[in-house]
């Protein structure tokens, strides 16, 4: 299954599949909910079957490896049969994380009836390709921290993991767009804007950013004016270099684009379509100059010609019919912010589509903490479930990166022993004063690996304000468990087999939500898992 679509045909199906995988995630719920860091303490060993201890005991790192791989090319050794079965209902009941080709997400959108809108959108003008030409591509995507993927107008202020998602999500926008009909994106939580400018620049598409800091807004549209200065310079140089290319659309297209309009507003859980649309209409922002107000009351130095709506002349900039045709996305919108993207799309007929990547799970809301319109779970459909509920600790172990860990496991580095310092130094930190209260101090030592435990444990002792000399006898014991250091690598690595799973059930709910409120979805892998390893775009379009 390259991609899930959630409709008529097939919901009855998914949810069975939902309910299957939540059944599942509930039988291994002591190691879902258990914290590698406490494995001495809480002694989490003792949580798994004795026939898999027997055999984890004795695998290297290389072969724990395939207990998160569909295939099994490293184990050397005869998996007693209950631990393949979990290995199988980890991949049974995980999505598949494979980016999809979008041109399979394009053909699919027109075979939902869009033939028409597609066709009509195909041959807009861009000032310059999001892509470097096939022939210039490296057989490797990341290098001297860059993605070369990405023409290098594009890449400025980007890390290459941030280059690649906007790339993907850009291109994937775009088609959305055409199967809509909306040409205005409003970007929330769009931080600097990077987003944005490839859906300008790249796509043409008119933008509109949300972001609830204030300093960002500003960082952005410096940004905005420095692209478009880029790529201007670009077309100049191209134009020097060969005069037989017709540059006439380009420059025409470069000419006539809006740079992005950065609003600045925190978007909360009960924000309505109606307060929605106000924002995108009438807040604060910060735009290009011919957006801005013009009013002789006041000058381009007073905080009031940033405003949309002019307090000293009541002059508003209205949106057009057009752009009232919104398109809405979120790239790792965090926590509550991803469901309440989804909530605002579902009431407002003006927003015509979403395209929502979610990130942080652990701090959406739950019904434990909250009363209503809470992250997870969304559907009426998965609250009515039993076991339904997913810890902290579960939704946080969802946001780990498996396909990384995995090439941890095969490279083998040092630092995979720093799972079993930081599980020895719960242990000693909590002999030295029981209601310590682990999470205020960010611990962070560096090359950590380099160094031996009890040199680690001093520091960080000394980091978290506590006496750092250890007692002779408490450091020997600490160091005879440090031979066990691989026990700790391998429950590490069977509770993140688990992270899937629960990432599934938290995606399936948002597809289950929008379905009870009459709208179709797709769920698409759009990113490498391994660069970007929240890789799925929940899409859909009214």
């Amino acid at each position: 299954m390259e991609f899930v679509c959630c409709n008529n045909n097939s919901v009855e199906s998914l949810q069975s599949f939902h309910t299957n995988a939540i059944n599942f995630i509930a039988l291994y719920k002591t190691v879902v909910d258990a914290y590698v860091s406490n494995f001495f303490v809480e002694d989490h060993w003792k949580k798994l079957p004795s026939s898999w201890k027997d055999i984890l005991c004795c695998m290297e790192t290389d072969e724990l490896s395939d207990l998160l791989s569909v295939t099994s090319k490293h184990c050397r050794k005869v998996l007693p049969l209950s631990l393949l079965s979990f290995k199988s209902c980890t991949q049974a009941y995980s999505l598949g994380r494979s980016p999809v080709n979008l041109d399979k997400i394009k053909q699919t959108f027109k075979d939902n009836g869009r033939c028409d809108v597609m066709e009509s959108g195909q041959n807009i003008p861009v000032p310059v390709q999001l892509e470097v030409p096939d022939s210039m591509k490296s057989k490797h995507s990341v290098q001297d921290g860059q993605y070369l993927q990405m023409n290098q107008c594009f890449r400025k202020h980007i890390k290459p993991k941030k280059q690649h998602e906007i790339l993907q999500l850009g291109k994937l926008i775009s088609l959305l767009s055409q199967a809509s009909g909306s040409k205005h994106v409003v970007d929330v939580g769009a931080g600097q804007g990077h987003l944005s400018r490839i859906l300008t620049f790249g796509h043409s598409l008119k933008v509109t950013t949300v972001e609830a800091s204030g300093c960002h807004a500003s960082k952005a549209a410096k940004f905005d004016k420095d692209m478009s200065y880029t790529i201007r310079s670009h077309l100049k140089r191209k134009l020097k270099e060969s005069k037989t290319i017709d540059t006439t659309d380009e420059r025409c297209a470069v000419d006539n684009i809006s740079l992005p309009n950065h609003v600045t507003c925190m978007i909360q859980p009960n924000t309505t379509p109606g307060d929605f649309l106000q924002v995108i209409n009438s807040e604060t922002s910060i735009s290009n100059d011919d957006n801005l107000c013009q009013c002789p009351n006041h000058g381009p130095d007073d905080s009031l010609f940033r405003q949309q709506t002019c307090i000293k002349c009541n002059k508003k900039r209205e949106i057009s019919h057009l752009d009232k045709r919104l398109l809405l996305t979120g790239l790792h919108a965090c926590g509550d912010l991803t469901p309440t993207i989804l909530r605002v799309y579902a009431r407002c007929d003006d927003i015509r589509g979403v395209a929502s990547v979610g990130c942080c799970y652990m701090k959406m809301s739950t019904k434990e903490s909250a009363s209503e319109d809470v992250g997870y779970p969304m559907s009426i459909f998965v609250s009515e479930l039993p076991d339904h509920q997913l810890t902290y600790e579960a939704r946080e172990m969802a946001c780990h990166s498996l396909d990384v860990y995995r090439q941890r496991l095969l490279d083998n580095p040092p630092n995979l022993k720093l799972h079993c310092y930081r599980a020895l130094l719960q242990e000693l930190v909590l002999h030295k004063r029981p209601d310590f209260v682990f999470g205020a101090t960010k611990l962070t030592i560096k090359k950590a690996e380099q160094i031996g435990f009890e040199r680690y444990a001093k520091i960080a002792l000394d980091k978290l304000g506590l006496d750092s000399e250890i007692d002779s006898d408490i450091l020997k014991t600490l160091l005879c468990k440090l031979s066990n250091w691989k026990d700790v690598v391998a429950f590490y690595t069977i509770r993140l087999a688990l992270a899937p799973v629960v990432e599934t059930v938290i995606l399936l709910d948002r597809m289950f939500y929008l379905k009870e409120q009459g709208i179709s979805s797709y769920l698409i892998p759009v990113f490498d898992p391994s660069l970007s390893p929240r890789n799925f775009a929940l899409v859909a379009y009214k």
